[in-house]
């Protein structure tokens, strides 16, 4: 209950600590965040329809979506840098919130890419940004709560594939749905961005980060340091296994990026179910990308992270071979509650290995090997849309069991410092607790 109600200014005391207060709102922002893009996600049917689209017009339109969000992201570390997180995450988040009702009104194709180009600055801007508030909260918070953090994205995209698939089916319009979310969303706004934290100066930050600590809190930071050169100790071997673990971080985000954007697709163009009921091939992915979040470090400390992940790969293959041979709307949503269990704590454990690399700092590592998966993330599903327009929406769907499998051929980068019973016992093992 006091966490509940740490947000509420009236309840403050000496006892809630303005981190408390803080790692709340982040977690806020997190949800939100995954709430907006599930809101997007479930109506792409709709808005390919409205604006008569084929998939390779789709795919070029998620394209410029994604060249927004790679353009901005330099731009927004920079930014955090120079004026801090907090008001780089207010004015990202408001151009986010209004790009999506203007990509439903405007009145011509033209137009509409520019609104999603717009969505897409805001959408990257924002990822940036809230995640380094999160790595200052978790610094000062002096614990693992990143994890828990990430896991109300997931909880967000949850909760608006439900309401995106249950609006959709009550016949509501896209451009109604969109402006409601968006201002209804914009109240919660004020309560989390005047709690985010204020971020230290760079040169303080630098002395703290400095001072021995490498853990994950120093997971997106932007000094600009190369892996190649971040450390002079890094062997080509740590090196490798950096560039390995970004392979399997881009193969799965690729994957997470398509499930967004083409599950509903393809239940409504190839299975022919109508919008409501395809909006839940997403819903089902998030509902077990959540729990399998939740339930990630328990697994891993009885498995280990390279079985964990060869096990979670193999699982998340079937589903996506069960999904692009399926002919039965259910059959094709057990596909999708299959890929989003194995997803689930594939990327998690990737970043703990990176921060056992001897050699190269954790922040450095972290940092190369999550850019490397949301270039996978951005660059999916555009990918999927001109194989799908050249071929097939099925067998577009269907590469993603070879680049999943590939996961499980590369699991052994991930024997990297540290022994499945060290797990157990190690912090990360708390990190959803908080």
């Amino acid at each position: 209950m006091e966490n509940t109600l740490a947000l509420n200014p009236r309840f403050l005391s000496e006892s809630v600590s303005p981190v408390q207060v803080a790692l709340w709102a982040v977690r806020g922002l997190f949800c939100l965040n995954g709430f907006l893009y599930a809101t997007w996600a479930t109506r792409i049917p709709a808005i390919q329809a409205h604006f008569q689209m084929s998939h390779a017009t789709l795919g070029a339109a998620l394209m410029l979506m994604a060249l927004g969000a790679l353009i901005a992201m330099p731009s927004a570390g920079w930014l955090c840098s120079r004026f801090g997180s907090r008001p780089v995450a207010a004015v990202s988040l408001f151009v986010y919130l209004l790009g999506l009702p203007l990509i439903a009104l405007m009145p011509s194709m033209s137009t509409m890419l520019m609104a999603l180009f717009i969505f897409g600055i805001g959408h990257g801007t924002l990822d940036v940004s809230m995640n380094v508030q999160a790595v200052e909260v978790e610094r000062r918070w002096h614990k693992p709560v990143n994890s828990s953090i990430h896991a109300l994205w997931s909880v967000g995209g949850l909760a608006g594939a439900v309401v995106g698939s249950l609006i959709s089916l009550g016949g509501l319009d896209v451009h109604w749905h969109f402006t409601m979310v968006t201002a209804l969303l914009s109240l919660a706004t004020l309560p989390i961005i005047t709690r985010l934290l204020v971020d230290d100066e760079p040169s303080d930050a630098a002395s703290k980060n400095s001072a021995g600590d490498n853990s994950s809190v120093t997971a997106h930071n932007h000094s600009g340091e190369d892996i190649l050169t971040g450390k002079a100790t890094a062997s080509r071997y740590q090196r490798f296994s950096v560039v390995l673990l970004g392979v399997i971080a881009f193969c799965i985000m690729a994957g997470e990026g398509a499930m967004a954007d083409w599950s509903a697709v393809l239940l409504n163009k190839v299975l022919g179910v109508n919008e409501g009921i395809a909006a839940l091939g997403y819903a089902t992915f998030a509902i077990m990308m959540a729990c399998g979040r939740f339930a990630g470090d328990g697994l891993s400390s009885r498995l280990g992270p390279t079985k964990q992940v060869r096990v979670s790969g193999v699982i998340a293959t079937l589903g996506v071979l069960l999904v692009v041979t399926s002919t039965h709307v259910a059959t094709a949503l057990a596909g999708f509650a299959l890929i989003g269990g194995g997803f689930a704590t594939i990327v998690p454990a990737v970043f703990s290995a990176c921060g056992r690399l001897e050699g190269i700092p954790a922040g450095v590592a972290l940092a190369s090997v999550s850019t490397i998966g949301y270039f996978g993330f951005l660059l999916g599903p555009p990918m999927i849309g001109f194989i799908a327009e050249w071929l097939s929406l099925r067998i577009a769907l269907g590469c993603l069991s070879a680049t999943t499998f590939a996961v499980v051929l590369l699991a052994s980068a991930l024997k990297v410092g540290i022994s499945p019973d060290e797990i157990t016992d190690s912090p990360n093992a708390t990190a959803l607790n908080g």
